[in-house]
């Protein structure tokens, strides 16, 4: 099994794609590949995260730092800030209410930080259509 730095894990539940999480995974591996970042990030699409009306969204692992409301416009940029100067993107992530501080991992996010996932602790890591994603995170 090859081993990555990073995962970029776009949601591709029906809320994300109906936001455009395709055209938004088709651009980060675009840019991944035009850095020369292929051996070490991959980009994966997963089950939906349960954040619907932020997407399209995607996680950032091993950090776990949560970006939402994404455009292609915004890949150069985030692959650039993050994943090439380790600077994660503020903008990007999720604020509770205008004047906060950005909330940088959904774990944090007071809707879920009080959540217990048991039949769905892997949501949003496992690409559905791997079988060895499932195997890997014990979930079948």
């Amino acid at each position: 099994m090859k081993y990555y730095r990073a995962h970029l894990l776009v949601c591709a539940g029906t809320g994300c794609v109906s936001c455009g999480a395709f055209t938004l995974k088709e651009a980060l591996e675009k840019e991944v590949a035009r850095r020369g970042l292929a051996d070490e990030v991959l980009v994966v699409a997963t089950g939906c995260n349960g954040f619907c009306e932020r997407g399209p969204i995607m996680m950032v692992h091993p950090e776990g730092i949560f970006y939402q409301r994404l455009t292609v416009e915004d890949v150069p940029f985030l692959v650039e800030e993050h994943l090439l100067k380790g600077r994660p993107i503020q903008k990007l992530m999720y604020v509770p209410s205008p004047g906060t501080t950005p909330i940088p991992k959904m774990s944090d996010i007071d809707f879920f930080k009080h959540q217990r996932l048991i039949v769905l602790r892997n949501r949003g890591r496992i690409d559905p259509e791997r079988i060895e994603d499932a195997i890997a995170y014990d979930g079948y």
